[in-house]
């Protein structure tokens, strides 16, 4: 199942955010967990982050092994407009030239 996740901040919790998705992608690029799927958007010129995730098990997280992917939602939540946001259900309805 896959899910959005969107939300904003101001400028200093940008760069940290940012920082943060940096080392998780970092982690999850050496550790190459095969069950799990992420994306992270900065829209241009703002402060607002666009995610996609997929799992293969919600029960099992493979995120919550590793020190930074762990760490990222709880940096969101510090800096993030009204707390770390709820994950919304998302179903595709069409794509051309993606392989989502």
């Amino acid at each position: 199942m896959q899910r959005l996740i969107e939300f904003s901040t101001d400028a200093f919790g940008a760069k940290e955010i940012e920082t943060a998705i940096r080392a998780a992608f970092d982690t999850l690029h050496k550790e190459a967990p095969g069950s799990v799927r992420l994306a992270y958007w900065r829209l241009s010129g703002t402060d607002k982050f666009v995610a996609l995730i997929e799992l293969d098990d919600e029960t099992n997280n493979p995120l919550l092994d590793f020190e930074a992917t762990a760490a990222l939602p709880k940096m969101i939540g510090l800096h993030a407009q009204g707390g770390y946001p709820t994950p919304q259900e998302i179903e595709l309805v069409g794509t051309y030239g993606f392989n989502l």
